[in-house]
């Protein structure tokens, strides 16, 4: 046990960090460096070899790295992306070997970047691999946090009230100087680790937001849109060649066919299919024969077919998204020293749109620059920093989820409008290679949504606005 002197930071150049997902992960190498020791802990016990485990039940389902969360982890640990390939990880080019409908229109082919393409287990246990074998940065494995520990901060003063308890504490503030770990399954059992960081990378469940109030801050105030998204995934097996030349196809929903589905290669001859619809009566269904139906009416028919005869390797996996959420710490007036959240616990997007991995990826990078200026007041800057990294990606994504009708929230008309527009813009994207390119920056990160205001791409959408109609039912 580490003791945790009270009224007093620990002195220990030590950091820790809760959750070792990839959020987690990359957050504890953008740490390392700047600390004598990281600490990385985990609920989970992690397999022997890849596989998927119970802190991350989405990770059955499809993930791409896209080129810019690739860059930033070759920049963590370079040559890490020729690693994964040479491991079988599968490389595609984003829209001259992948097919891709969006909004019902197919993309028009271009050469343009390229799309990392690896099931989740395999790119978190090379990832892991790598960050472990860090010299500074330590994995524990089988302890959850129950909670921080606090200190007095050494800066006293009146504050302007804001709303939050009346506390001792509220002179000067509390600095955050360690976390109190239990060990999981076993009731009773705690430790207390003391820390000059804590970074909480738990996920969308947003617990340092709740640790922020039970210190005496107010909590990050959050956005939320409701979507409703059922997912169901299965791998198979199939033979080089037997689904042609392209290495992936990606069908999007639209407002009349709230379905959609991702069927990619990843390591070695296995592929994944994953089926989402939005609202329950759209949740694809678990038995084989009705997910095959459910995927068959939007693919190709030579690519049914090849699925019909493929070896299936997994069963099938399901998983339910309820909610987008951004929580806007970077608007909170006061915070304590010593604690920042990462990843999901920020901004978790619906995944459909590939971006989760790619912005934790980013919001690392972020502390990574934040700390390079020192541990003071690293909550607030890196919060500011973190919500420029999470600003279009949280817009371009919540705009789309708007266009579909099954998502509550949004008038009618502004939904039929956003329907309207992300259509027009999708059939230029189909004629049009500038606007292809522009639309696929703004889904992959790879540049700025701004692309698709320039003045060429924007004339092209005009061209293909049909304002009396709507995507209909089964196209693309």
């Amino acid at each position: 046990m580490d003791p945790v002197r009270s009224g007093s930071r620990s002195g220990t150049g030590h950091a820790v960090v809760l959750g070792a997902g990839i959020g987690g992960l990359c957050a504890a190498r953008a740490l390392s460096g700047h600390f004598e020791r990281v600490t990385l802990v985990e609920r989970d016990t992690f397999p022997g070899a890849p596989a998927v485990r119970r802190g991350v039940p989405q990770g059955a389902h499809v993930h791409s790295l896209t080129a810019a969360g690739a860059e930033v982890l070759d920049g963590f640990f370079p040559g890490f992306v020729a690693e994964l390939v040479d491991g079988g990880g599968t490389f595609a080019g984003a829209l001259d070997e992948l097919d891709i409908v969006f909004f019902g229109s197919r993309l028009r082919q271009v050469p343009l970047g390229r799309v990392l393409q690896v099931s989740r287990p395999f790119l978190e246990d090379r990832l892991r691999e790598r960050v472990a074998a860090l010299p500074d940065v330590s994995l524990r494995q089988g302890f959850e946090a129950a909670g921080p520990i606090t200190a007095e901060s050494v800066t006293a003063g009146p504050v302007t009230p804001d709303g939050a308890p009346a506390s001792a504490a509220r002179a000067g503030g509390v600095r955050v100087s360690g976390v109190r770990l239990a060990r999981a399954g076993t009731a009773g059992s705690f430790e207390d680790l003391a820390a000059d960081l804590v970074v909480d990378a738990m996920g969308r469940a947003g617990r340092g937001a709740a640790w922020l109030r039970s210190l005496g801050y107010p909590a990050p105030a959050e956005k939320r849109l409701h979507v409703d998204v059922g997912y169901a995934s299965r791998r198979f097996r199939v033979p080089p060649g037997g689904l042609g030349a392209a290495k992936g196809v990606l069908v999007g929903a639209t407002p009349a066919r709230p379905r959609g589905l991702v069927l990619t290669q990843q390591e070695g001859d296995a592929w994944v299919l994953s089926l989402y619809g939005f609202g329950r009566g759209n949740h694809p269904p678990e038995t084989p024969e009705e997910f095959l139906a459910f995927a068959g009416a939007m693919l190709p028919a030579a690519t049914r077919e090849a699925l019909g005869t493929a070896e299936a390797i997994t069963g099938i996996s399901s998983f339910k998204y309820p909610d987008c959420v951004r929580r806007e710490y970077h608007r909170l007036r006061r915070v304590p020293e010593g604690l920042v959240s990462v990843g999901d616990a920020v901004c978790s997007l619906n995944p459909i749109y590939g971006a989760g991995m790619t912005v934790a990826a980013l919001e690392a990078r972020a502390l990574q620059t934040c700390l390079a200026d020192g541990p003071e007041g690293l909550p607030r800057r890196f919060y500011r920093e973190a919500a420029r990294a999470v600003r279009l990606p949280w817009l371009f994504s919540t705009m789309a989820d708007r266009a579909m009708p099954q998502v509550p929230g949004t008038h009618p008309a502004v939904a039929r409008l956003l329907g309207r527009a992300f259509g027009a813009t999708m059939r230029a994207a189909a004629a049009d290679a500038r606007v292809a390119t522009s639309v696929w920056n703004a889904v992959s990160l790879s540049g700025s949504p701004a692309g698709l205001a320039h003045p060429l791409v924007t004339a092209s959408v005009v061209r293909h606005w049909s304002p009396g109609t709507a995507t209909g039912p089964g196209k693309g």
